[in-house]
């Protein structure tokens, strides 16, 4: 399985994305080489201006997947878990916005339905299965100042995730996420990188201000068999074109 967290707010925030990647007792490894835009595309400016606000402090960290069931009568795999005292990682109130609810990118033959990511009773993040995207909705959308931030699994229980080829994307991929009113938010791929756990850039990633990206997140890198995660995460960067 592979994790990645965010700290926010004065209590504190830890989110913990995991992702099943197998039985097997030998190591996996999904290697990604950084590759970056040589010649940066035109892009769009957002559709909506957010009002100024202040990031939130972030840190990363590794942590054990919660073992609690998903309170939930849609069966959902854990994609964060919540550290601390209860309560503590009430998201400010957001201001009602088109959500995105499908994705497609040609280049990796992917057409996935987007759900939108909240968090359960348990403080847990809910998040789809294999064949579907998660979109944290507490950070920006499409169209809005920030990072929109999507995750999925390169595999769950058994089943190949919907990013399980996203190490592949490379710069100048059109990215197509199309909103609940039916438009749609084309993005280009300036950026392929991956991350240790605890290195994913806040800055970058964990915005609601600034310049609108789309941030693709799933996991990579050495699987290790003892806890059953991957070590690292594999991160794309587009930009907004149409």
């Amino acid at each position: 399985m592979l994790v990645f967290g965010v700290f926010a707010g004065v209590a504190g925030i830890w989110l913990i994305v995991s992702a099943f990647a197998g039985t097997g007792s030998d190591e996996v490894t999904l290697e990604v080489d950084d590759a970056v835009a040589s010649i940066p595309p035109a892009t769009v400016a957002p559709l909506v201006t957010n009002p100024a606000t202040t990031a939130p402090p972030a840190t990363i960290a590794i942590s054990p997947q919660p073992s609690a069931p998903a309170t939930t009568t849609i069966p959902l795999s854990p994609l964060a878990a919540l550290l601390g005292p209860g309560g503590s990682a009430v998201p400010p109130a957001i201001e009602p916005r088109l959500r995105p609810t499908a994705v497609a990118i040609e280049d990796l033959e992917v057409s996935g339905p987007v759900r939108s990511v909240g968090l359960r009773a348990d403080g847990a993040l809910e998040v789809p299965g294999a064949s579907e995207i998660g979109w944290y909705r507490y950070g920006a959308a499409p169209g809005y100042e920030g990072a929109t931030v999507l995750a999925a699994h390169v595999s769950w229980n058994g089943e190949i995730g919907v990013f399980h080829r996203l190490g592949d994307l490379e710069p100048g991929a059109l990215v197509e996420v199309t909103l609940e009113d039916g438009s749609q938010r084309i993005y280009e791929v300036v950026e392929r990188t991956m991350y240790d756990k605890d290195e994913l850039p806040r800055e970058r990633i964990w915005r609601n201000t600034g310049d609108e990206t789309l941030v693709l997140i799933t996991c990579g890198g050495s699987f290790n068999p003892e806890i059953s995660r991957y070590r690292q995460n594999i991160v794309v960067y587009a930009v907004p074109v149409a």
